[in-house]
């Protein structure tokens, strides 16, 4: 082999490495998005299902229940909250489904229109979704919220 050609050949050695890091670097960052996408769809998809469960309860147990349930708190972002029994149970309900999937840090607020034709309950969850990684991710904090409308009849 001649020295030019030898020469050549040692100049594109590290090349490859370069390449390498380049494109592992934007692969780690766009897997990293794509869990984070994910964690997103799964609590948007968790509050949407607690509040349909307690949809579904308010419309069930409309005519009374036989234990009280505690009361419940103002969630951020959503209508004004009932405190009625039939509310405090419904947002007892959706927390339970929250919980069981482990998501208990979302805020539930439910609001009982008997004055409206038919009465309706509004079962609204809130919360403020933080990444894992905020200095790779400059977005900040999503505010998510899920709310439903049912009728009582």
């Amino acid at each position: 082999m001649s020295g030019s050609a030898r020469r050549l050949r040692g100049a594109e050695e590290g090349a490859a490495a370069v390449e390498v890091s380049a494109i592992i670097g934007v692969l780690l960052l766009l897997i990293l998005c794509s869990i984070e996408l994910a964690r997103v769809f799964w609590t948007y998809n968790t509050m949407l299902l607690a509040v349909q469960e307690a949809g579904r309860f308010a419309m069930t147990y409309n005519h009374g229940r036989s234990s009280p349930c505690p009361t419940q708190n103002q969630a951020q972002r959503c209508p004004r909250q009932s405190d009625t029994p039939l509310a405090n149970c419904s947002a007892l309900r959706a927390r339970q489904v929250l919980s069981a999937y482990q998501a208990a840090y979302v805020d539930v607020s439910v609001e009982e229109d008997p004055a409206s034709f038919p009465a309706k309950v509004t079962i609204c969850a809130s919360t403020s979704f933080g990444f894992t990684a905020p200095q790779l991710l400059p977005i900040g904090t999503l505010d998510l919220i899920s709310q439903v409308t049912v009728p009582l009849s």
